[in-house]
């Protein structure tokens, strides 16, 4: 008889409360991989930021967030961080947002150049054209 109370248990008010859980936590973040730089970037886009963000379509014209904008975006966030204290952008790319191309969604990837213990570190980060600066995250190397 003991046998069946966990699956009832999990069926009648753990799977419930699971996806109660998922509902209220919103969907999973947009995953952009890029390559920058011979370096495998991963970006975490919420759909919520996506969609803040202004279309754009090459055709009209240059991006709604201008470069000069950008950086002024990508330097305020550096200052806020210690760690990236120094750190200076070193390449810029102008990037569709793959999963929302249709909506003409676009950013820019940014990779920064800071000195760590006498060493030359890279950081990205995502820019969108609000204005939004979001990490990215270098994938690291498979294990052969």
């Amino acid at each position: 008889m003991h046998r069946f109370l966990l699956p009832s248990l999990f069926a009648g008010v753990l799977l419930p409360a699971l996806y109660a859980g998922q509902a209220e936590a919103g969907h999973w973040p947009v995953e952009i991989y890029d390559i920058m730089d011979n370096h495998k970037v991963v970006v975490f886009l919420r759909d919520e930021d996506i969609a803040a963000s202004p279309r754009w379509q090459p055709v009209d014209g240059g991006p709604p967030l201008t470069i000069a904008a950008m950086l002024e975006q990508v330097n305020h966030w550096i200052g806020k961080d210690a760690q990236l204290a120094g750190a200076e952008v070193y390449e810029v790319e102008l990037k569709p947002i793959q999963q929302h191309k249709q909506e003409q969604r676009w950013y820019y990837l940014v990779q920064l150049h800071s000195l760590q213990d006498g060493k030359h570190v890279n950081h990205y980060v995502a820019v969108l054209f609000n204005g939004k600066v979001v990490p990215a995250v270098v994938e690291p190397a498979s294990i052969k």
